[in-house]
């Protein structure tokens, strides 16, 4: 697909890598981590030259309907909103979920099992609880794909055009649902802030993505903000490339405090956010947070996710579905 930089002897094999995808639609695990292995080693450029690649290749959608859960856009509204994710990395959307949208999402969270991360392990227990706010047993509790999928307010989201022709203005190409999430996050003395994301890093399961946030609680400082370090998307620093979790004192001291940006909201608030850039989830001191998450990638070359089995909830939604089935097709398998 393309011609790496000679210097690093990595770019041959993740070339390789790059070629069997093309050919399978697999990539392996030794590919995979040689991608992150680049995006250390060239500072990001190597999935910049990639993303280039499969701009040209792909394309894009014609004729998206700018009209859905964040109102009414013109085109030159869009080209606002994303020149300034571009520059920064993160928008905030002035537009928030109807309240009773929220409310739906919110009170099933409630009454649903979910794993969470276990102390001991730190990873997602097999067992599943109902998350409890007064007593809880871990920092963050995770929904599986199948309650998610299920809700028919969180398909209006995942299904939604304007999220859709955001996402495709950003990624330069037509974009692809590759990821769900939906987890509460609970205070917890400090424990598991690593497996919780509750230190700084950056995501790199694919070669460009970007995310979307629903925050279904109020968050403000206290209640785990998602915090960003604005303009981090675009270059890793040299004193920062190594692929892991970072202290707040090494993000500060190279980004300097004032580019470091907690982002809080009232129920209902709206983000894209292009976690390639430094990020964390603030940890909790009092409260609880639910954020609901949709990722779009520009291919689905990386980390491998099983796909999810999904009954559309109405007809409007099964119509986008089968519409634009190189976005949605990928990780969703329709039930009969």
């Amino acid at each position: 697909m393309i011609n790496f930089i000679k210097k690093y002897k990595q770019g041959y094999n993740l070339k390789k890598g790059l070629k069997l995808f093309e050919q399978t639609g697999q990539t392996s695990e030794a590919a995979y981590l040689l991608m992150r292995q680049m995006f250390v080693a060239t500072g990001g450029d190597s999935n910049d030259r990639i993303s280039a690649a499969i701009s040209n290749k792909i394309g894009k959608y014609n004729g998206i309907v700018n009209e859905g859960i964040l109102g009414k856009l013109s085109e030159s509204e869009l080209d606002t909103m994303v020149s300034e994710m571009k520059e920064n990395g993160f928008y905030i959307f002035d537009k928030k979920l109807p309240e009773s949208l929220t409310d739906e999402i919110y009170n099933y969270a409630l009454n649903e099992p979910l794993s969470y991360i276990d102390t001991k392990t730190e990873k997602y227990s097999t067992n599943k609880v109902i998350f409890d706010a007064e007593h809880p047993v871990s920092a963050r509790y995770q929904f599986s794909n199948e309650p998610i999928v299920k809700l028919e307010a969180l398909q209006t989201l995942m299904f939604d055009q304007t999220l859709l022709a955001f996402a495709q203005k950003y990624l330069g190409v037509k974009p692809i649902l590759d990821l769900v999430a939906f987890f509460w996050s609970a205070p917890f003395e400090g424990k598991v802030k690593s497996a919780a994301a509750q230190m700084y890093h950056f995501d790199m399961d694919r070669i460009k993505f970007l995310k979307f946030f629903f925050y279904l609680t109020d968050v403000d400082t206290d209640t785990g903000p998602h915090c960003y370090v604005k303009g981090s998307h675009t270059k890793l620093p040299k004193n920062l490339s190594r692929d892991g979790r970072f202290t707040d004192d090494e993000i500060e001291s190279t980004y300097g405090k004032h580019n470091l940006i907690e982002i809080c909201g009232k129920r209902g608030t709206i983000m894209a956010v292009d976690t390639r850039g430094f990020h964390k989830g603030k940890e909790l001191l009092k409260g609880s947070r639910l954020l609901f998450q949709i990722e779009f990638a520009n291919s689905m070359f990386g980390q491998t996710y099983p796909p999810i089995s999904i009954k559309y909830a109405n007809e409007q939604i099964k119509a986008i579905a089968l519409h634009y089935p190189y976005t949605y097709g990928q990780i969703l398998t329709a039930e009969d």
